[in-house]
């Protein structure tokens, strides 16, 4: 039977692990004390202390309790130093966005992944439905975009902790924008400053630019261009942009390739080529992200094969890693449907994440012409589909998302 812990029970046991207030201006290695509500006497423990053993509690934890039993812990829990050290422990999830009701979106913690089967716990977090869709996740950020072709606006939101800030307008030029492939969240390596990038195109003279700008966010209150490219005529041949999660940022584009771009210094450093594919290929590909390698798969149409190529970074030669397909979703849902879009969206572990977007059944009895959405994921060793339970069939979009209790410089009214 599970044991049963009051509200009460946690603030004593979480104060019976006291520790020390946190100061920039004081010694660490001190002992500072104070009085509790009853007038007696408590002492705490240093900060060196303090942080290791709060950020081993769950985040939850930190949120309902922690922070309430006295000022020193919620002053430490407020902190961005406290933030990156819990971030340091806390591994990704799956952020689901309800289309339909932005309210209901939800998080997925991976509680564990056994042969690969992932178990889920849900934790409902929900984000204002005004605040349009999201664009892309880092480090607990969400970037959301509200889709206006006259003024779109863009938005940096903690959903954990309902932390909001409203970003100054975006410079789009051109009324055909892509967002998923024109911005992307960064944060400095070691340091919890965060910076958008975006990519835009620009006429000038009869001709295309890619035109790089950043924004630093709490200290910025404009975009600043920082490099611009020529871009070719047909420039909406380009992919989202990929975060190593360190010190680079890389842009792919059919025209430019792998652009390398330097995160703290802002300036791009170089260039990969693209994989050697026909340039039909291109339009079927889709570039992600894999541990510490960037890896494309392509599709191949008629007979709805998959083949994965990984960039090595020391030789810039692309080889083939993988090949998939067709998969037997009958086996992995027990339905037969007519698949109008495949995509693939992130790795974890050894699995691939993707989503399909399909018809409905004559056995599920949905409505006709509805968006429905299924989610999978496939592991490249046992070459297993799976289907992701926990994502309901309709119209849900995910995000390979980490909670964590960053808080943004203000909040919009």
């Amino acid at each position: 039977m599970e044991r049963v812990v009051t509200r009460t029970q946690r603030l004593k046991s979480l104060n019976n692990c006291s520790s020390s207030s946190y100061n920039d201006d004081s010694n660490s290695n001190s002992k500072t004390s104070y009085n509790d509500d009853s007038g007696s006497s408590r002492v705490l423990l240093n900060q060196d202390l303090m942080l290791p053993i709060l950020s081993l509690l769950p985040l939850n934890c930190l949120l309902n309790f922690a922070r309430y039993v006295c000022k020193p812990w919620a002053t430490t829990i407020r902190t961005s130093h406290f933030a990156l050290a819990c971030l340091q422990l806390t591994k990704p999830g799956l952020y689901v966005e309800d289309y339909d009701s932005a309210t209901s979106s939800y998080y997925l913690d991976i509680k564990s992944y056994v042969n690969g089967h992932f178990e889920f716990e849900r934790i409902s977090l929900g984000t204002p439905s005004k605040l349009g869709k999201i664009v892309c996740s880092y480090n607990g950020i969400l970037l959301m975009l509200d889709w206006d072709w006259l003024s779109p606006q863009a938005f940096l939101v903690n959903p954990l902790i309902k932390s909001c800030l409203k970003l100054p307008p975006p410079p789009f030029s051109l009324e055909r924008i892509y967002p998923p492939a024109q911005f992307t969240i960064v944060c400095a390596p070691h340091t919890a400053k965060f910076k958008v990038f975006f990519i835009d195109i620009l006429e000038v003279s009869g001709a295309l630019y890619y035109v790089f700008y950043v924004l630093r966010i709490g200290i910025d209150n404009s975009w600043k261009e920082i490099d611009r490219k020529e871009a070719p005529i047909a420039w909406k041949t380009i992919w989202e942009p990929l975060y190593d999660g360190g010190n680079y940022l890389y842009w792919i584009s059919a025209q430019h390739e792998v652009t390398v771009l330097d995160v703290d210094n802002e300036i791009t450093i170089g260039k990969f080529p693209l994989p050697p594919l026909h340039p039909d290929s291109f339009s079927h590909s889709v570039f992600l992200w894999r541990g510490n390698q960037i890896s494309c798969i392509v599709s191949i149409i008629p007979n709805k094969r998959y083949q994965i190529y990984i960039l090595d970074f020391d030789s810039g030669k692309w080889s083939l890693y993988h090949e998939m397909g067709p998969f037997d979703f009958v086996a992995a849902c027990g339905l037969e449907f007519f698949i109008k879009v495949l995509l693939f969206l992130y790795w974890i572990h050894d699995e691939i994440i993707f989503r399909v977007s399909r018809t409905s059944s004559i056995e599920e009895n949905l409505p006709i012409g509805g968006r429905y959405t299924m989610h999978f994921s496939y592991n490249v060793k046992t070459r297993q589909v799976t289907k992701i339970e926990d994502i309901a069939i309709f119209n849900h979009e995910v995000w390979l998302h980490t909670n964590s209790l960053f808080s943004l410089p203000s909040t919009p009214t």
